[in-house]
């Protein structure tokens, strides 16, 4: 008896079987129809799938055989998987120098014919045979030829589709595995986000009230220190040395800075709170109201102020009277040198169509204020910083201010649901355009810090 040689690629060819998940696997209706049809065309006793592993050749599916396996060293198979024709074909295994004395032609089951097609992949790598067996000398015509090439390939169609299947079945059990723990991992940042979320907002309110009460508590003894240093200066004066005169004066500005400090910071405390009433309000009234209050620093600047239009929406008044104002002053204080200052605010009511740049509602009016100045305006890429609270784009010596204003105006737009923009151009001015919803019944979704 003549053993097989191992296949040239075997480690690879016993690794590609090993992914088809097959061996040892119950006996399966499909498989054992195609064993049947073989024998059936074919006109044999016996009709195989055989698979090789490394040791036996081992039978998915065994038509007119009782046993399920075969050592490797008996097997047709090992010697079928290397041929180059379609069909290995024994017509009479007695004759045949490589298996007269083969166990299993001496014996059980006694094979005489042997007819293997290789069940090869897309590779060309052998897994095993549909094989058919005779017990005696047996010639196939060529219609049983083509006919047994044709069910090797429904048999290798077969394990591919299981192959699939399994791989399918794995990547799903793999997905939902991982879409178990991705629902663990949200719930638990879900929570821990929750959590933070009212330790923040605890913070938050902890911080509003330390602000709100220490202003209010530091207001009084700086008034003590501001009065006292105005008494020495007025009485004492003449006893005062040069030095002496500078530091108090000195000493009255910085109690002068920190008590606006203060004012701002109480205003922006006042703008964090939302339990304000909201009230039908025209934006004319409110701006014209505002420019007769600002009436002596506006002639101090000899700047020029003009309203255009109207809008009326549901206000915090109080609050969008405090937003022009800062508005005003900021611009007054920015103004250029020897330059009059010259300030438009134009007022409109629109909709989603005339406002490209915020994710308006299709179902709602807004008024949309554009606010504009010729100071000296600021380079476009500060234009999200201005807006924050203690953020300056000059030293104090260049321009006063704490750095407050225009967060307390972002502040405001932002708790009627609103957005903001500025754009501006060094030497060019600045522009503002605010927008809001006229009733806050019909809410924008608020604009990002």
């Amino acid at each position: 008896m003549k053993t097989a040689e191992d296949h040239k690629n075997e480690e690879e060819r016993l690794k590609l079987l090993d992914s088809y998940s097959i061996l040892d696997t119950l006996p399966e209706e499909d498989y054992d129809n195609l064993t049947k049809l073989a024998a059936e065309i074919c006109q044999t006793p016996i009709s195989l799938i055989t698979l090789l592993d490394d040791h036996r050749q081992w039978f998915k599916s065994h038509h007119g055989l009782n046993i399920r396996e075969t050592p490797k060293d008996q097997a047709f198979c090992a010697h079928a998987i290397h041929t180059h024709e379609k069909i290995f074909t024994v017509k009479d295994s007695r004759e045949d120098a490589r298996f007269f004395d083969n166990p299993l032609v001496t014996g059980e089951p006694r094979v005489v014919f042997y007819a293997g097609v290789p069940l090869k992949n897309s590779s060309g790598l052998p897994l095993g045979t549909l094989c058919v067996i005779d017990h005696q000398p047996h010639e196939l015509s060529k219609s049983q030829k083509e006919a047994l090439n044709i069910l090797a390939d429904q048999v290798m169609n077969l394990l591919e589709l299981r192959k699939n299947k399994l791989e399918l079945e794995n990547k799903n059990r793999d997905l939902k595995n991982l879409s178990n723990e991705l629902e663990v991992k949200v719930e638990q940042r879900t929570q821990e986000l929750a959590l933070q979320n009212r330790e923040l907002e605890k913070m938050n309110s902890e911080l509003q009230s330390f602000a709100y009460i220490s202003s209010h508590d530091m207001q009084e003894p700086l008034r003590k220190i501001q009065t006292f240093v105005s008494q020495i200066l007025a009485t004492e004066s003449a006893n005062l040395s040069e030095k002496g005169i500078y530091r108090f004066n000195r000493m009255q500005l910085a109690a002068n800075r920190m008590q606006t400090l203060i004012q701002d910071l109480l205003s922006y405390s006042k703008a964090e709170k939302s339990n304000q009433i909201f009230e039908e309000t025209s934006f004319q009234e409110i701006t014209e109201e505002i420019k007769d209050n600002l009436l002596e620093e506006l002639q101090h600047k000899k700047a020029t102020l003009t309203i255009e239009g109207n809008c009326s929406a549901e206000l915090i008044p109080s609050q969008f009277k405090q937003l022009f104002a800062n508005l005003i002053v900021n611009s007054l204080k920015f103004a250029k040198k020897k330059v009059p200052s010259v300030i438009s605010i134009d007022i409109a009511t629109v909709d989603h169509t005339q406002i490209k740049e915020f994710p308006l509602r299709k179902d709602t009016e807004y008024c949309r204020i554009l606010f504009k100045d010729n100071g000296v305006g600021f380079d476009q890429k500060y234009a999200e910083q201005i807006f924050k609270i203690f953020h300056r784009l000059h030293n104090r010596k260049e321009y006063e201010g704490t750095g407050i204003g225009l967060a307390i105006v972002k502040k405001i737009v932002q708790n009627h649901q609103g957005y903001i923009t500025a754009k501006g151009q060094l030497g060019e001015g600045v522009t503002f355009k605010i927008v809001i919803p006229r009733y806050q019944k019909t809410q924008l979704a608020p604009s990002t810090p």
